[in-house]
């Protein structure tokens, strides 16, 4: 008998989403043992979805509202069956095959979790970064190119979360998927697999597990990549860093110092607004160089990210301890 499975799909507010999702899914060769929604939404909307057009979909709520996806995920994960447990974004549309590539590399019993490519619809995205995808650096960052196809399984440091997989068993002996991740909710997936990978497990690639990710728009305030993003993308790397390897490991430094290096492009953008004419000779506005101050906006919020991010690290590690958490 094989594995079973258990899908969570995460959401809030965007009820057209979960349909389209729910109808991908409903698509699959191979059927999960159950499809669970945990909806954070302010409104009923995907409640009455599931009620009206997909009931045998199991309807989880999460209380603490926008903001929340790590705690949406434990939740899925406290009501999950499944040998193993799927996470997948709303915006996030299975291919029919997706479950039985998924799962094939747990043949392995090392393997503890499976993460699959995601397909943005960007061209070359497919041989973009085909040497760094999912790797956790010595500088204490973290690549992505979760789009790329190396063209077989591989392992990596961390999972997308918008397609990944766990054992369950491997999930419950680490404590899960902790919450305070807040904002963008940025790290709560790469948080998750190095723990995973500290206790022995393998993380692995599968790009033929293929989700089409047609990044919906932000319901929970901003938009992506926007400076909002950009100070939890910070504020929640440091808590990462801290709470998986201590304040002591040179990974923390090193992050800081690279951040603060990268600030330089938003100070090359600024003063090359500030001249009369553009690249191509044409003449630059005077509006344009009025307001050329506001790219130094984004440098503001990724370094009031990163320093916040060191009282952040501080609660959540109080927090891990009184959670029974083992800290370092």
């Amino acid at each position: 008998m094989g594995l079973t499975v258990s899908v969570v799909v995460i959401t809030y507010a965007r009820p057209d989403y979960v349909r389209t999702c729910l109808e991908h899914l409903a698509r699959l060769g191979r059927a999960p043992l159950e499809i669970l929604v945990v909806d954070a939404s302010p409104d009923d909307r995907t409640a009455s979805l599931l009620r009206e057009e997909f009931p045998a979909v199991r309807l989880l709520r999460n209380d603490l509202g926008r903001g929340t996806m790590p705690e949406s995920r434990q939740i899925g994960l406290a009501a999950a069956a499944g040998d193993v447990v799927a996470f997948i974004d709303d915006d996030a549309y299975v291919e029919p095959d997706w479950l039985d590539e998924l799962l094939a590399p747990y043949d392995d019993g090392t393997v503890v979790g499976v993460g699959g490519r995601a397909s943005n619809g960007i061209e070359g995205e497919e041989s973009e970064g085909l040497a760094e995808i999912g790797r956790f650096l010595p500088d204490g960052r973290l690549t992505g190119n979760f789009g790329a196809d190396p063209g077989r399984v591989i392992d990596v440091d961390h999972l997308l979360g918008a397609n990944m997989s766990f054992r369950r068993s491997a999930l419950e002996a680490v404590g899960g998927i902790r919450g305070n991740y807040p904002g963008t909710c940025v790290c709560e997936e790469s948080d998750v697999s190095l723990r995973l990978t500290a206790a022995g497990g393998r993380l692995v690639f599968a790009p033929r597990a293929l989700v089409r990710h047609v990044a919906a728009p932000y319901q929970t305030g901003g938009k992506r990549f926007d400076r909002r993003y950009l100070y939890y993308l910070r504020r929640n790397h440091v808590v990462l860093l801290a709470r998986n390897f201590g304040w002591r490991d040179p990974r923390l430094p090193r992050y800081a110092r690279v951040v603060t290096r990268e600030q330089s492009t938003y100070l090359w953008a600024f003063r090359s607004r500030l001249g009369p004419t553009m690249a191509d000779g044409s003449r630059r506005s005077l509006l344009r160089r009025i307001t050329s101050p506001v790219v130094l906006t984004r440098s503001v919020a990724e370094l009031g990210g990163l320093a916040a991010g060191v009282p952040a690290a501080w609660a959540a590690r109080r927090r891990d301890r009184a959670e029974g958490i083992a800290t370092p």
